[in-house]
């Protein structure tokens, strides 16, 4: 049994478990609705400009979220989500990406996958340390008909590119309410499910690695200097805004 109010607990689920967690209810109901506002209003904009990105039939992404809005600077370093992906990677965490995805109704799956950079990588995966941790926010119910991800129990362990069939046999729908969030492992085996509701589903994505990690999006890209320089000292690290500490020497002697 998981005891969602202690970190070491959900960690252990996390590395040694299921590979995943759902966290539930993490931000208020009207900190939801605040997002998919926004995430919506975005997508509008981007599909008149055509600057949206569109993955297969019915899915779209919307990058550079963080200055949209402080709803989204909140989520990406929300203290919750942050202890426990800090102490499965450490304190020195890089943002590698963070998303808006959107399946539209009659959206399929995306295709069975684990995360950055694992998918860059030739397997077997290096088991130790980890190289990944991603978070999935609920920005509104996951229900069995809207295209609630899936996710195969235990595949973390195995440290390899997925194996459809057995991903097949042993995969579960993760439903959950709008403001929670999933943390999983980056190689813990995951798909998307159909929406085959009229609405559109919408998440978000983060992904979040050691610093030794190039991030996978670039997080920085037409973000104005002075709006950096008034972000928290928390979101500048996780942008690698300042990469050498202004307080250590490089050298120790």
């Amino acid at each position: 049994m998981i005891d969602l109010a202690n970190t070491g607990s959900i960690v252990k689920e996390i590395v040694e478990g299921q590979g995943y967690v759902l966290l539930p209810e993490v931000i208020t109901k009207e900190e939801v609705k605040n997002a998919r506002s926004r995430l919506l209003q975005h997508a509008e904009i981007a599909c008149k400009t055509g600057t949206i990105l569109t993955e297969g039939k019915h899915r779209e992404r919307i990058y550079g979220l963080i200055f949209k809005g402080k709803i989204f600077e909140l989520m990406v370093q929300h203290p919750r989500v942050l202890e426990v992906v800090e102490t499965i990677l450490g304190s020195e965490v890089t943002l590698g990406g963070f998303s808006a995805h959107i399946l539209h109704p009659d959206a399929t799956n995306m295709g069975v996958h684990v995360d950055y950079p694992y998918w860059a990588m030739e397997p077997p995966f290096p088991a130790s340390p980890i190289l990944e941790v991603q978070t999935i926010w609920l920005v509104e119910d996951f229900t069995e008909d809207n295209g609630a991800p899936f996710f195969a129990p235990g595949s973390q362990k195995l440290s390899c590119k997925p194996d459809i069939k057995q991903f097949r046999q042993i995969a579960e729908k993760i439903t959950g309410k709008a403001g929670s969030v999933i943390i999983s492992h980056g190689l813990c085996w995951h798909d998307t499910s159909t929406n085959t509701t009229q609405e559109p589903r919408v998440s978000i994505l983060g992904n979040y690695t050691p610093k030794f990690i190039h991030p996978l999006e670039d997080n920085l890209y037409e973000v104005r200097p002075e709006v950096l320089e008034q972000a928290s000292p928390k979101l500048q690290k996780l942008l690698r805004y300042r990469l050498k500490s202004t307080e250590e020497p490089i050298f120790k002697m």
